[in-house]
């Protein structure tokens, strides 16, 4: 019943999203579509000797985004282990993500009422009869500055989750996108960075704790407007299903409608 209440929640968010974007000016915007695959290291896969929950795996993704007068949207749509969708370990089985971010600014100054939706839903594979989802709903204030090609988005925000082993308030979230535009040599590229900081958890959460963060650092090169390659550095701790330190190298490439 939470799951359809948020899923309800959602739909009306966005729809509510589209009927103001038609009455304020659209400023600009942004999509692509790319092929990744994320590279876990050593110890990620093997935590002392022992096999984790993490695999290699490649993702197809659709991403977009847009600003209006009143705020700006964000959202992508990933389809994990999109050639081996009924392999017999759990981690190896096809999986979907959304997730869809929402500023909405408060006149003119640098705050805005900030919220943001991330699920993932995982099919069972031939040996793993049991799917697995989790939502998380995050609600609270953001801030947006910038200086030059710096840029820097912070936010404080209450959490929500909805899975398949726990369902309720989950503490608060404290996280940032952040990124640098530059160019040598008449090539362009950029540097970015998406991290949350989750706290006071709740003790049925299977995270490993109250607390635990997750993000990736970003390196773009964009030799041309359609096509933008990059390398991301991409860790996690004490989420993500493990109670230890996660890192991997995600390795993408983007085409630019």
């Amino acid at each position: 019943m939470r799951l359809i209440m948020i899923k309800k929640t959602f739909l009306l968010t966005i729809a509510s999203t589209l009927s103001l974007s038609a009455q304020a000016s659209y400023l600009g915007g942004f999509a692509n579509t790319s092929i990744n695959y994320l590279d876990w290291t050593s110890h990620t896969t093997h935590k002392t000797g022992k096999s984790s929950h993490k695999d290699d795996f490649a993702y197809l993704e659709l991403e977009g985004g847009a600003n209006f007068s009143w705020g700006e949207f964000y959202g992508f749509f990933d389809l994990e282990n999109p050639f081996n969708p009924r392999k017999t370990q759990p981690g190896d089985n096809q999986r979907y993500t959304v997730k869809a971010t929402s500023r909405i600014y408060l006149g003119e100054s640098p705050f805005n009422l900030y919220g943001h939706v991330y699920g993932t839903w995982s099919l069972p594979g031939k040996e793993n009869s049991g799917n697995f989802h989790e939502v998380n709903t995050l609600y609270g204030l953001g801030y947006n500055t910038q200086i030059d090609n710096l840029w820097f988005k912070p936010f404080v925000a209450l959490h929500y989750v909805d899975q398949t082993y726990y369902s309720g308030n989950n503490g608060y979230v404290v996280g940032w996108v952040a990124g640098y535009d530059f160019s040598i040599r008449d090539q362009k590229f950029s540097i970015s960075n998406w991290h949350e900081m989750e706290f006071s958890r709740h003790q049925r959460y299977g995270n490993g704790g109250q607390n635990g963060f997750n993000g990736a650092l970003a390196f773009w090169w964009h030799p041309t407007t359609s096509i933008t390659t990059g390398i991301q550095y991409r860790y996690a701790y004490k989420k993500l299903g493990e109670d230890f330190l996660q890192d991997g190298i995600v390795y993408s490439l983007k085409y630019n409608f």
